[in-house]
């Protein structure tokens, strides 16, 4: 089968929706399929272009047996909801032009956001008579919606028809959580149009990963502290000014560290928000190569977790299949009624607090510094869940369902 993966982050790119177009593109290829990615150039999550890669309009690259055209796309110094809609607009542009030169293809699967991807998709389907599934990694209008970054734009009502329109069009709608296919539902798109099509992690290897030590030895200033720490993107859906609150609730402890790792659109607002609380406890790191993230999990003690109210609660972290995989302590701060909350909850993945709730957030944390050896239940019950989601298993059925798509008339 010709495959075409196409999503505005791939390797080099090493978070969020980056991990999953790659490796399912892997997959693809080592199957036999033969698979092209159309991409832009690498920029997340660092919201910055490589210097090799600057000033570039196209470039075509192979990687583990792909090839891999990139395209242009505007990487904005200050990112705002403008800003963005600049960026995906010139992503799409240059996308479209990739897509007539990888050719013919068999199949196409695009990872969303962003949303009129989904339409170039729509487009490259009925000019070559193929099967288009869009995998939704990010509700982005409903969150942007819920986060009040939109306001009351007459964009809105014209992204969500382009939306509906491009889900209606495809052969196959997939996205991440058994809550975001039924959000998906709502918007009137038919249950046998659907699939739940979950991230994935090749287990054995998270948990093989990394090397414990060498975080500490990298900050030797953290070395005989209890470590709990957020890694990965930092946006105004995470809320991490929560973890900021908490830290200054033990400000009194010099056995404790807090850490918030990476970059995003809310780093800065956060790093005002701890100097204002004059927190002496909590530091800010630049984001990680994959290899001292690995090393993070290795040495941190408690992995935070948190997900603004409103800000989407039908979304389920993939960064946490890797903290289950190693085993880690996942403290989670979330709206009762999200899909994390409940995950972590009814399965007794973690610790869960309502988002917000401090108080009880310090007790929790107080709880475990007292007695640690009560909370060893937690991480065997996250290793156990996580085997669902394991590579093979979710990648297999996935490219299953797509060849027999590839079958029908």
């Amino acid at each position: 089968m010709k495959l075409l993966v196409s999503s505005m982050t791939f390797a080099p790119d090493h978070s969020g929706i980056a991990l999953y177009a790659t490796d399912f593109a892997a997959y693809a290829a080592e199957q036999g399929h033969e698979v092209t990615v159309v991409t832009g150039f690498s920029w997340y999550p660092k919201w910055a272009k490589r210097p090799e890669d600057k000033r570039k309009l196209f470039r075509t690259d192979a990687y583990k047996g792909i090839k891999v055209l990139r395209g242009y796309l505007y990487v904005p110094k200050n990112v705002t909801t403008v800003t963005r809609m600049i960026q995906e607009i010139s992503f799409i542009l240059f996308a479209s032009i990739n897509f007539l030169r990888a050719g013919k293809q068999d199949a196409i699967v695009v990872f969303t956001t962003p949303i009129n991807l989904g339409v170039i998709g729509v487009l490259f389907k009925k000019l070559w008579n193929s099967k288009l599934i869009i995998n939704v990694q990010d509700l982005q209008l409903d969150a942007a919606k819920s986060l009040g970054m939109l306001g009351k734009l007459p964009i809105i009502d014209v992204m969500n028809g382009v939306e509906k329109y491009s889900y209606k069009k495809s052969s196959l709608v997939t996205s991440i959580s058994t809550a975001m296919v039924e959000l998906i539902h709502r918007k009137d798109i038919d249950s046998t149009s659907t699939y739940l099509w979950p991230n994935w992690i090749n287990v054995a290897e998270a948990n093989s990963q990394g090397t414990k030590g060498k975080f500490r030895a990298q900050f030797p200033k953290y070395a005989d502290k209890i470590i709990i720490g957020y890694a990965g993107n930092i946006g105004i859906k995470q809320g991490l000014s929560v973890l900021v609150d908490l830290s200054e609730k033990f400000k009194q402890r010099d056995d404790i560290v807090f850490l918030i790792i990476g970059q995003g659109g809310d780093v800065e607002n956060l790093k005002k928000y701890a100097q204002l609380k004059q927190t002496t406890n909590l530091d800010f790191i630049d984001f990680l190569s994959q290899e001292d993230y690995f090393n993070f999990l290795s040495d941190v003690d408690i992995v935070f977790i948190s997900q603004k109210k409103d800000s989407g609660d039908v979304y389920f972290p993939s960064k946490l299949l890797g903290i289950m995989a190693k085993e880690k302590l996942i403290f989670v701060s979330a709206d009762v009624d999200s899909e994390i909350y409940k995950v972590i909850t009814h399965n007794k993945l973690g610790v869960s607090s309502d988002f917000g709730d401090i108080n009880r957030m310090e007790q929790q944390l107080t709880d475990y510094l007292q007695h640690p050896s009560n909370f060893e239940l937690y991480k065997t019950n996250a290793y156990n869940y996580v085997q669902q989601f394991d590579r093979e298993y979710v990648l297999h059925n996935v490219l299953k369902q797509m060849e027999q798509l590839a079958l029908t008339s």
